[in-house]
């Protein structure tokens, strides 16, 4: 009996049907990564207008 890599058993047919469905199923994008680049954003933007309004323009900066 030849063993043949490129001939296709039943057992690796299903394997690679699982494998698949299961990359169908993964979202297009790292969806955890974004939230986190989202919230950190939103803590920078968050911060900077904090020291904006609480610190810079009670000391008498002006903007443009």
């Amino acid at each position: 009996m030849s063993s043949d890599p490129n001939a296709s058993s039943p057992e690796r047919e299903a394997r690679q049907e699982l494998l698949d469905e299961e990359l169908l199923a993964l979202p297009a994008h790292p969806v955890g990564t974004l939230a986190i680049v989202l919230v950190f954003g939103a803590l920078f933007a968050l911060g900077w207008l904090a020291l904006y309004f609480g610190l810079f323009l009670p000391r008498g900066a002006t903007g443009l």
